[in-house]
Order: C-alpha cells, then structure tokens, then sequence
C-alpha cells in the first residue's frame, strides 16, 4: 500500500524559527525609523506579497512544465508584464487600498490559458 504523501502547501508551526518569526516585525521597525509611510508599504509591500503568492500559485500548479523553456519564458514574459502595469497603475492613483490588490487574481484565468496554449502537445505527452 502506497503512502500517503502531504501538500506542499501545508503549513507546520514547528519548522518556523525565530529569524523567520522576526522578518515582519523588524520589516515594520525599518519602514518607520526610514520614514516610509503606511500607504506606500501597503502599495509596494502589497504588490509583492500578492505578486509572490499569485505567480508561486502559478508555478506550482505548473510542475510538469518545469523542464520546458517554453514554460519558464512565458512565466518571465508574465511576470514583467504584470509588475509593469502594476508599477504604472500605483504610480498614477493616489490612494490604494490592499483589498484592491485581490483584482489580481482576475489575471490567473488567462495566465493559465496561455500557459496551456504554448505548452498544448506537452500536456498531452
């Protein structure tokens, strides 16, 4: 009988350590004595979190493309298309809620066509 192999995604408390327990904190420590504000850190740090897990999503659910250039050049093509319309959309609005960031998730649908589109015969091998 096989066993049973977890999620990657799951999540166990007792593999975090104390630096990695201390990265937010000190984050929000450093933006203030810097003197960034809060809604600059809720729009840059926003975009990165929600650009980290939208594409780690993507790649993941991507794992049989892994070996295929095709695959990594098209996660590239996306990524800087996404950073750069994002870049000009923070650039250009005044106030950006991190709620808003959630539009974001309207991009995976049509990544994921593409990514099937270009990678079509070997989905099929």
């Amino acid at each position: 009988m096989s066993k049973k192999t977890g999620s990657v995604w799951n999540f166990d408390p007792a593999h975090i350590t104390w630096p990695y327990v201390l990265i937010i904190p000190s984050i929000f420590a450093v933006s203030a004595t810097v003197g960034i504000i809060a809604g600059d850190f809720i729009r840059w740090g926003g975009l990165v979190l929600y650009t980290a897990f939208m594409f780690g999503f993507f790649v993941n659910d991507s794992r049989r493309f892994f070996r295929e250039k095709r695959f990594w050049l098209l996660t590239t093509f996306l990524l800087g298309l996404h950073v750069a319309a994002f870049v000009a959309i923070l650039l250009r609005i005044g106030e950006w809620k991190l709620l808003w960031f959630n539009a974001m998730i309207l991009e995976l649908p049509p990544f994921l066509l593409l990514r099937s589109l270009l990678l079509r015969n070997v989905a099929s091998e």
